[in-house]
């Protein structure tokens, strides 16, 4: 009776998805990417051989829910203006605060690099340096230590990529974006982390697709093909992919894909058995709580890492539901998700616009990011730091230039006087 109930529950998901598409036409909309990546991944794990424990109806009930509120507030849109109250339209311009995060990034590769270098020394507990570089940064065998603010050459790379591929005039790159696109490659990879190349290569992609620089296939067989290396190979390197290391916690490789692909809903229903009691925003304002302990308030912050749990292969990501379900139950997963769907759909309309302004096309695609990952863990108001020093970062970068054209009294003659945006040709 369950698995019938399962198989219903997906069928819903996958309907929304399909729904939402017909209304909006784009494949790329937000609202029936959303329903697909969870379609996709509940299919996954239960059409598919894993070993990882059965699920409850109750987290797919949830996960429906998560949905439908994303999609419904994601396709709402507000009444187009009046011809006459149509605003004159803008060109953007690259300002010098490129250069200055070009540079800014290029300088710091070296002591960046050193550091990593010391780190690596700070944890000789293996032959590898690049094992020891992960082990002294995520603490696994002693206290976690950090770039301090070298750390923020990583998003100061990252900013710089994509602020060079969205105002080149090349189809791709011109000479100094594809410098900096090596320099966050390195930066990334010196991370240790996987989440970087994945935020690196999903926000590349969809300003590549927003602003027409390349066909969906090209770039879908291009992402996928970069996710696998940097999934399988950096597993690899950090000596937790593959039965034949040394390390007696390392997985397959088909575990280790089904682990990060399934662990976090298999964890999150977990959670479910033996619900605790509600924290009241603690885990959504954790951001916000920690500046303000930080300053010396006497205020609690969860921590950003969570404890391991069995399901049965050990994780310690409970996907994007968790935190907002602890919060609230789930009024929490309807109005958290009702919320991202608004702003994601308000988002990708701006970044559609012929005349968009760059920064929203670089800040929708930044946005895909957590959203492919909702199924991994929650990567919006737990990251809010992040985005808000990317926000930060890539602002400065355009200028808007008000039109001297006159303001067209017609929509006919709005789309044939819209001034393109100053930077890629049309492809």
């Amino acid at each position: 009776m369950e698995a019938a109930v399962l198989f219903l529950l997906l069928l819903t998901m996958a309907a929304i998805g399909l729904t939402s598409a017909i209304f909006t036409r784009d494949r790329l909309h937000p609202a029936p990417m959303h329903a697909a990546v969870w379609t996709l991944v509940c299919a996954t794990y239960l059409l598919f051989p894993h070993r990882l424990r059965p699920l409850s109806p109750e987290v797919f009930m949830l996960i429906v829910l998560a949905i439908a509120s994303f999609s419904l507030a994601a396709v709402i849109r507000p009444a187009d203006p009046p011809n006459g109250a149509l605003r004159s339209p803008r060109r953007y311009r690259v300002t010098i605060w490129r250069e200055v995060l070009f540079t800014v990034a290029l300088l710091g590769f070296v002591p960046f690099l050193l550091k990593a270098q010391a780190l690596a020394q700070s944890a000789p507990y293996t032959e590898s340096d690049f094992i020891n570089l992960r082990i002294a940064l995520t603490g696994a065998l002693d206290d976690a230590q950090t770039f301090g603010l070298l750390g923020y050459l990583i998003p100061v790379s990252f900013a710089s990529t994509f602020v060079e591929l969205a105002s080149s005039k090349k189809r791709l790159f011109g000479w100094r974006g594809w410098i900096s696109l090596l320099l966050s490659v390195v930066y990334a990879l010196m991370s240790t982390g996987r989440t970087y190349f994945f935020l690196l290569v999903t926000a590349l992609a969809f300003i590549a697709l927003l602003q027409h620089r390349a066909r969906l296939a090209q770039i879908a067989s291009a992402a996928l093909l970069l996710f696998s290396l940097a999934f399988f190979g950096l597993g690899m390197l950090a000596n937790k992919i593959g039965a034949d290391t040394p390390n007696i916690d390392a997985l397959s490789a088909v575990d280790a894909l089904m682990l990060y692909l399934l662990g976090g809903i298999a964890a999150f229903d977990l959670t479910l058995g033996a619900p605790p009691a509600l924290e009241w925003g603690l885990n959504a304002m954790r951001t916000p709580l920690a500046v303000l302990q930080a300053l010396g308030a006497d205020v609690t912050v969860v921590p950003l890492v969570k404890e391991y749990v069995n399901v049965p292969l050990p994780t310690n990501v409970y996907s994007a539901l968790q935190p907002y379900h602890a919060d609230f139950g789930w009024l929490g997963i309807v109005g958290f998700y009702a919320l991202c769907g608004l702003l994601h759909g308000r988002l990708y309309r701006a970044a559609q616009r012929p005349e968009a302004d760059p920064r929203v096309i670089i800040y929708a695609s930044m946005a895909m990011y957590p959203l492919l990952l909702q199924f991994f863990q929650d990567q919006y108001l737990s990251l809010l730091s992040t985005w808000v020093t990317f926000v930060l970062l890539i602002a400065p970068a355009f200028r808007a230039n008000e039109s001297t054209a006159p303001q067209p009294s017609t929509l006919q003659a709005d789309r044939t006087n819209r001034p393109g945006v100053l930077g890629p040709d049309p492809c």
